[in-house]
């Protein structure tokens, strides 16, 4: 995903975007996310609370940002070096694109960012599963294109398949929604308007940003 996200608001920063299981859940909204797989740099300052990079490991046990299969020919940026630019002054969602590594990922962005500060996603059941057990602190999403049932903290929903019904679903079984990736203008502000979504990932981080600042 190239992104940005924007969550919903109460003063409690990434927080927000958890629904909590009394239903005592955050209105206002917030907060984004923009991308970091091409120059992350220029995301840095952009506003938003975080940057969304895809990762995957190499032959050599490096995590690298990357969302198609590695290729020997191309040199990809560390995750170690988008930790230490970005800690400190946006947080990160990690976007896993394989398993089996999820503990040792996140303990090392543990050293360097907050645990408030670190979201991850993934399209695998089990990875969720791990990562809730070992860090129950750390904000997990499963990426989907239909909803269902899950024991992530959010389901995340491909823009095209999110239907008055998917969101009924969710609705009634307290599963808070981010939905990517929504670049038109006239969907973004249709499901801001609806406060039925908890999350809004998207190319345009300005877009959202002058949404946040109209509701404010």
């Amino acid at each position: 995903m190239c992104s940005a996200l924007l969550q919903r608001r109460n003063g409690c920063g990434a927080d927000c975007s958890r629904r909590s299981r009394d239903d005592n859940r955050c209105h206002d909204l917030s907060v984004l996310i923009v991308s970091a797989h091409d120059g992350y740099p220029r995301h840095l300052n952009s506003g938003a609370d975080f940057i969304e990079v895809d990762v995957r490991r190499t032959e050599e046990g490096v995590v690298v940002i990357a969302h198609d299969v590695l290729r020997p020919d191309r040199n990809y940026v560390s995750l170690d070096k988008v930790l230490e630019a970005a800690c400190g002054k946006i947080g990160i969602q990690i976007d896993l694109k394989e398993s089996g590594y999820e503990a040792e990922l996140i303990n090392h962005a543990l050293k360097k960012c907050a645990p408030n500060k670190v979201v991850v996603t993934t399209p695998d059941y089990e990875s969720i599963r791990r990562i809730k057990a070992q860090f129950p602190e750390i904000l997990a999403g499963l990426t989907r294109r239909h909803v269902e049932q899950t024991d992530a903290d959010f389901l995340c929903l491909d823009q095209q398949y999110v239907t008055n019904e998917a969101l009924s679903f969710c609705e009634q079984n307290n599963i808070d929604v981010w939905v990517w990736t929504v670049d038109d203008r006239s969907l973004m502000r249709r499901l801001v308007a609806s406060g039925r979504i908890q999350g809004l990932i998207t190319n345009r981080p300005d877009r959202a940003l002058k949404l946040r600042s109209a509701r404010s």
